[in-house]
């Protein structure tokens, strides 16, 4: 059984778990630019880049497709892992994912850990 002392180890220790294994990606979001004077609805966005640090891992299947966690991955596809610091304000935001030069569309994006969210796990499909 897990405890609260267990719980921060694995907190703490996830960075000695992913060095040397990251690579820097660029995030998409959209963000508000404007909004209306009177009701405070937004009436403008525009798209952002952030660069964050994140385990990037291609699918390779032994098929063409397969299923994970529902989706419909296929041959090529990125996992994403990116610590929940780095994205925690933009989540719900991404859009798109840039990688090694490509555009990358989010599938899904799921928060993960064990007894405590400590990353987002991101499942992208190449769009160009």
């Amino acid at each position: 059984m897990l405890n609260d002392y267990d719980i921060e180890f694995m907190r703490q220790t996830r960075s000695e778990v992913i060095a040397n294994r990251t690579s820097k990606i660029n995030v998409k979001y959209s963000d508000v630019t404007e909004r209306d004077p009177f009701t405070g609805e937004p009436i403008g966005e525009s798209e952002v880049t952030r660069q964050v640090d994140a385990v990037v891992t291609e699918i390779s299947t032994g098929v063409d497709r397969d299923l994970d966690g529902g989706i419909e991955v296929q041959t090529g596809d990125l996992n994403v892992s990116i610590s929940i610091e780095q994205i925690a304000d933009i989540a719900d935001k991404i859009t798109a994912i840039l990688y090694d030069g490509k555009d990358y569309e989010i599938l899904a994006i799921d928060k993960k850990g064990i007894g405590v969210d400590n990353r987002y796990e991101i499942i992208a499909r190449l769009i160009s």
